[in-house]
């Protein structure tokens, strides 16, 4: 079917006038969130709580049928309400936990009225409270204090708006839990972003955009205060900026790039895993630009890739750069050493990171019991803390924790199928081969990367999804294109028996996917563990 020339002009305007519209609703949900945590509402019981999300989520779902009904919900339509949810249901997370609920490393903090310095991520934010500078000591001597401060320094200027505007100092603190409630929104857009930069359209834009949006991990780090959410954020826009550069191949992107990887290394240094798979590219292209033998051409991406690395080097490297000048101190993390309970040196490569045993994964109890006595298996740990953070249940009521095991298996299950998905999307011929290489070194990339953590900090906690939570975005990339290709639209689908199985597995892993979505957020809505 032949496009007018004109539709690309229209379809631009409708998804630059849906994003707008999408960054006003998260900024007005996030900034109502802050509000509604200075209100009675924060401290009334689990289950009033739960009722009137309930109320505000069946007012959600009458105004979706009314759209559906009144024909008005075309895809842009259908991608704003998907966003809404997922925004609804993490504001609803954030109302309904606290400061230090299912937190990695927060610490405590004590209030201006003190000069105690305290440890953890909220200490160390409270430290650039307190004394309005970058903590003189030795990072490594206090822990989390050894991350780049980016989040920290957002989070105190955040803070000091939170007080200039008359909070208290303790509803200041928390709404430390904005700021990433806002970036885990964010995530949700830039991931929509990304997916139509791949022309994934209607059912994979929907189901892809769905996984990113619904999938726990992204809803409880919404409620987190430590630096993880905008380091996912910055990666997100990495892969948005890769793929567009793929296509565009202009200096503009190259600056944005350098921008979104020396930002993410201030804010934590993994985010620099991607820059591996991106460097691949421009290998590849800075080779097809010498084999044109233009001098001029050849001079132009000498100086634009001269550029991009002055531009990301200073801001990427600045925070490794002070400490060795300062402190002596290389890039690393202190550990609780070997008398720790979660210590794993002494199992076996294969125990910690091969194929786990049926045993090993606990399927009657599917939660990470932190020991590494245990549970030491990586990939175990992995899939544990993916839907259920590091929590361990002691008072779970019997349906909640059958729906927990259905749902961890389904997720074990579908977690292994979409990881081959996307290798086969990667190689599908209209995939594009610098897409492809891409997509497929960065998943492979951050594997490898999360395992060789695992070995030089060999800790139960290294194991966390935490560490790749970024691998959901290849997930929904996954199942985007899975449906643009398996399952595209019936004047285009082939014939043949191949065609049919590959159309019948499509739908067995949305509906797969959809079903572990579903689960999960019934599980966290009766979980009064808060």
């Amino acid at each position: 079917m032949k496009k007018h020339p004109f539709d690309s002009l229209i379809n631009d305007s409708a998804e630059k006038k849906t994003g707008l519209c999408v960054f006003l609703t998260v900024l007005v949900f996030c900034i109502a969130t802050a509000i509604a945590q200075g209100t009675g509402f924060f401290y009334t019981p689990h289950y009033t709580k739960v009722l009137v999300l309930t109320c505000l989520f069946v007012a959600y779902t009458g105004l979706l049928f009314y759209l559906k009904l009144s024909d008005r919900l075309n895809e842009d339509g259908i991608v704003y309400m998907i966003i809404l949810l997922g925004v609804l249901l993490r504001c609803g997370y954030v109302l309904l936990s606290g400061l230090y609920d299912r937190q990695h490393d927060a610490g405590a903090y004590t209030g201006m009225g003190t000069e105690f310095v305290n440890p953890g991520h909220i200490g160390y934010i409270e430290y650039i409270y307190k004394f309005h500078k970058l903590p003189d000591l030795n990072p490594y001597e206090l822990f989390a204090y050894y991350h780049p401060p980016l989040h920290h320094i957002i989070s105190f200027l955040w803070l000091q708006l939170n007080i200039l505007l008359g909070v208290a100092e303790d509803l200041a603190f928390e709404n430390l839990q904005i700021l990433p409630l806002f970036y885990s929104c964010l995530c949700m857009v830039v991931t929509w972003k990304i997916l139509k930069v791949l022309e994934i359209e209607e059912k994979g834009l929907y189901i892809g955009l769905a996984f990113m949006a619904f999938h726990p991990a992204t809803i409880v780090m919404a409620g987190s205060v430590n630096n993880d959410m905008l380091t996912i954020l910055f990666m997100c826009l990495t892969i948005l900026e890769s793929l567009k550069w793929i296509q565009n191949k202009n200096l503009s992107g190259l600056v944005k790039l350098a921008l979104c990887i020396g930002f993410g290394m201030i804010t934590k240094l993994n985010s620099a895993v991607l820059a591996i798979p991106l460097a691949i590219i421009f290998l590849m292209h800075f080779i097809s630009v010498i084999r044109l033998r233009k001098k001029s051409h050849l001079f132009t991406w000498l100086k634009n890739y001269c550029i991009f690395a002055v531009i990301v080097a200073p801001i990427g490297l600045c925070w490794i750069v002070r400490n060795l000048i300062r402190f002596g101190e290389k890039p690393g993390v202190p550990v609780p050493g070997e008398t720790s309970p979660m210590y794993t040196a002494l199992y076996s490569l294969w125990e910690r990171l091969g194929i786990p045993a049926f045993s090993d994964w606990n399927f009657a109890f599917p939660f990470h019991p932190i020991s590494a006595r245990a549970c030491n298996n990586t990939w175990v740990i992995m899939f544990h803390t993916s839907l259920f953070a590091e929590e361990y249940p002691a008072n779970l009521s019997d349906v909640l924790l059958i729906l927990c095991q259905i749902t961890f298996v389904l997720a074990v299950v579908f977690g292994v199928i979409t990881a081959f998905l996307l290798v086969a999307v990667s190689f599908h011929k209209n995939t594009g081969r610098e897409n492809s290489i891409f997509l497929l070194t960065g998943y492979i990339v951050m594997l490898i990367s999360f395992a060789a953590f695992v070995i030089i900090y060999p800790y139960t906690c290294s194991s966390d999804f935490r560490y790749v939570a970024i691998c959901l975005v290849y997930v929904s990339i996954a199942l985007g294109l899975g449906n643009k290709y398996y399952l595209p639209p019936v004047y285009e689908r082939e014939d043949g028996v191949l065609a049919k199985v590959k159309s019948v597995s499509m739908h067995i892993i949305n509906w797969g996917i959809l079903m572990i979505l579903a689960f999960s957020t019934v599980i966290y809505a009766f979980w009064e563990r808060w």
